[in-house]
């Protein structure tokens, strides 16, 4: 009532304006764009006022933006209630101009910039992810490099983001072990932030504080064994043994480390038990159920440990509910989910996507990119517990993105639908020989659910070319949808920031 009172004392005699409910201009201004919003407010006393109107923005962040799946840079999260209304505009703006650059065939970098030289240039970047929260102001890169007689020593940096030349705050030195990887958690409220497996699997935080370098990471925990770690979300880690034949444990880190369940697959076929080669985690955590991607299947299990299935060493078994098989062995996964406005208020799943290369001895059909994405079961009963007869996945649907990757590439996806790549190309595939002869590019396509969380229908863009040169040096890719940022790794150690926004 405050507000049709202000606006009322704006009454302009000529116009007919006052006469059109406030409702109904509300649902005018979500169909234009957003440019033509701002410029109405040039054109009377009246529109300048409603274009001033707390609850006018708070609509247009709503139906433009959060419906849409489409992230808010810089927002961390704060109550949209405590915002003002220049604050919302604000944020309106700014997420659809990065949604306008972002999706463009050909997007804008606003901003390019090489982390500092790397000081010994025989490091190979191999791993490179944004630590999730906090504006995303901390990244991590692991790089290796040869020491003594084939012996690989790994390097781990944290990069302060926020600054105008990213700077090294953390570093940490170690030997590669038998199953050596790196994870990062995917929770920004948990003090275990990274994970590695060496000769033992240690759980680490980092100390943002410490001026030395080589002091910041902080050791919590240890778990004594060699195993591969492949997921670490809040207190909880996902770790297989190999020669255990496929058996995946889950792990809680919150205090003392113990093994709280075991996931066991049936399957009967050796190869189909294995995990892809590529270091990124093949699984996603969510409430009371993980879905674990292997060689060739898709599986998803409950993680409630039942009394009744108890393994010898006294430790929960789990099979699974639901698999899903590929048509041939996978090379590489990729798996992400996707961040759903309705789904979350309604509190029922969010799709998943998947990424994969296939494995095969042909060259051409292996290197092609498929996208798939689990499909939310429209019969699911948020609240109630996941089980043969309350599935939260009804099926995997299928879209092939046509591009072929070749020599050194890389893969990322967002949580926001964003799928990019590092490929290589050449004007006249006739006439290309070898893989130096080929351009590299980084391109990248958005996936949506274009039907809503309850239909399982989705679509794509067309593809999006970030960058190209005439180098094939790229070995790495990480991305920050929500910022509007682009990480890539060279194979000389160097590291380089695009930034769209």
């Amino acid at each position: 009532m405050d507000e049709l009172i202000a606006i009322g004392s704006y009454r302009d005699p000529s116009s007919s304006l006052p006469t059109i409910p406030l409702d109904i201009l509300f649902d005018i201004f979500q169909h234009l764009p957003i440019q033509s919003v701002l410029a109405l407010r040039q054109t009377s006393k009246s529109f300048y006022a409603i274009t001033r109107l707390r609850s006018l923005w708070a609509l247009l962040l709503r139906t433009l933006v959060q419906e849409q799946n489409i992230p808010i840079p810089y927002f961390d999260g704060k109550s949209l209630e405590s915002l003002s209304a220049l604050e919302l505009e604000r944020l309106t703006c700014r997420a659809l101009a990065l949604r306008s650059n972002w999706t463009n065939p050909n997007p804008n970098v606003k901003r390019e910039i090489d982390f500092e030289e790397p000081s010994e240039k025989d490091l190979y970047i191999f791993f490179m992810e944004f630590l999730p929260g906090k504006r995303n102001r901390w990244f991590i890169s692991v790089a290796t490099r040869v020491v003594g007689q084939f012996r690989l020593q790994r390097v781990i940096q944290c990069w302060d983001l926020a600054v105008l030349q990213p700077v090294c705050i953390a570093k940490l030195t170690y030997m590669e072990g038998s199953y050596d990887r790196v994870v990062i958690n995917d929770d920004p409220s948990s003090p275990a932030m990274i994970a590695i497996q060496s000769s033992l699997t240690e759980i680490l935080t980092i100390d943002f504080e410490e001026k030395n370098p080589e002091s910041a990471f902080v050791p919590l925990s240890t778990i004594d064994g060699l195993r591969e770690i492949h997921l670490l979300s809040g207190s909880t880690l996902v770790t297989r043994r190999p020669e255990h034949d496929g058996e995946v444990s889950i792990w809680d880190i919150s205090d003392q480390p113990y093994e709280k369940i075991q996931l066991v697959s049936p399957s009967l076929s050796p190869v189909s038990l294995l995990f892809p080669c590529n270091p990124a985690r093949p699984m996603h955590l969510c409430d009371d159920y993980i879905v674990i991607i292997r060689c060739q299947i898709v599986e998803l299990y409950s993680t409630i440990p039942r009394p009744n299935n108890v393994a010898t060493p006294g430790v929960s078994i789990s099979y699974p509910l639901a698999q899903h098989s590929f048509q041939r062995p996978l090379q590489s996964v990729y798996v992400s989910g996707q961040v759903n406005w309705h789904a979350a208020r309604s509190r029922r799943p969010s799709p998943i996507n998947i990424a994969v290369r296939y494995r095969s001895t042909d060259l051409w059909p292996a290197n092609a990119l498929h996208l798939f994405v689990l499909t939310p079961n429209p019969a699911y009963i948020p609240g109630r517990e996941t089980s043969l007869y309350n599935l939260p996945y009804a099926g995997a649907a299928h879209s092939s993105a046509d591009d072929r990757l070749t020599s050194t590439s890389d893969i990322a996806l967002g949580r926001y639908g964003t799928v990019i790549w590092l490929d290589n190309y050449y004007e006249d595939w006739a006439y290309a020989r070898e893989p130096s002869e080929f351009d590299q590019r980084l391109a990248g396509q958005i996936l949506t659910a274009t039907g809503g969380f309850s239909t399982s229908q989705h679509g794509s863009h067309d593809s999006m070319i970030f960058r190209v040169r005439d180098r094939n040096d790229w070995s790495v890719v990480a991305i920050d949808e929500g910022s509007g940022r682009i990480v890539v790794g060279d194979v000389d150690g160097t590291i380089t920031l695009f930034e769209y926004l």
